[in-house]
């Protein structure tokens, strides 16, 4: 997409997926460092990078409404150059969704170094590591229009989610953290409202590529049976 020429990271898949390959040698390097090394403690850390994650889902949110309310965006169904300024603004705040993906691989990097083994799971990993390299593709073809709505919901799950996380480092707030399995259950709920929403676009086309819509639709069938998976267990 033209509109997108010479943003940050995207004129080129390279950078995406040497940072991807950096961030699967940091896990197999880093759990060999810790093999025989105590755990880091890294609260204080914790409590500012949740936070941050926090804040910058908070604006993501807020302005991915505001931006889709200006264009005037159908819920149904939205192409990729009808809505003028408001499709670069989606744009945009999507570009922060793609490079917030490349922040978030820290979460696995904290877990090597606090040696939470039992929580690298393949579906931690492979949820991680697809994300970033999906959106790359995402604001290179399909940058607006119909991609706001999972990066809109999965915004404000990630509001709730990095809250919990930050507050669930101070040992005296975990007792009031009783709405841990509800995080995942909103989770699920959301990815079935994405396919849905996705699938609405190809019963109704407005124009936006029916392949990307069946690859989406795809992806997030996969995070679904992963994520019921998780939950059972």
């Amino acid at each position: 997409d033209a509109r997108v020429r010479g943003w940050l990271l995207l004129d080129s898949y390279l950078p995406t997926f040497f940072l991807t390959g950096a961030y699967l040698l940091c896990i197999w390097l880093g759990n060999k460092f810790m093999k025989d090394r105590p755990p880091f403690s890294l609260r204080a850390h914790l409590i500012v990078y949740n936070l941050g994650i926090t804040l910058l889902s908070l604006y993501m949110l807020i302005e991915l409404i505001l931006a889709t309310l200006e264009g005037g965006y159908n819920l149904q169904c939205q192409n990729l150059h009808s809505a003028g300024e408001a499709d670069i603004r989606v744009a945009k705040v999507l570009w922060w969704y793609y490079f917030s993906k490349v922040i978030e691989f820290m979460d696995t990097i904290f877990f090597v170094l606090r040696k939470k083994s039992s929580q690298i799971t393949f579906l931690h990993v492979y949820h991680h590591a697809s994300m970033f390299n999906i959106w790359w593709c995402v604001l290179n073809w399909i940058p607006c229009g119909q991609s706001f709505f999972g990066p809109t919901l999965n915004s404000f799950i990630h509001v709730l989610m990095y809250s919990y996380y930050g507050l669930s480092v101070i040992p005296s707030m975990r007792k009031y953290l009783w709405w841990k399995k509800y995080l995942t259950q909103a989770q699920l709920i959301q990815f079935l409202l994405t396919i849905v929403h996705t699938l609405s676009a190809a019963v109704k086309p407005c124009g936006f590529p029916f392949g990307c819509l069946m690859f989406q639709s795809s992806y997030m069938a996969t995070l679904v049976i992963l994520f019921i998976n998780f939950y059972i267990k």
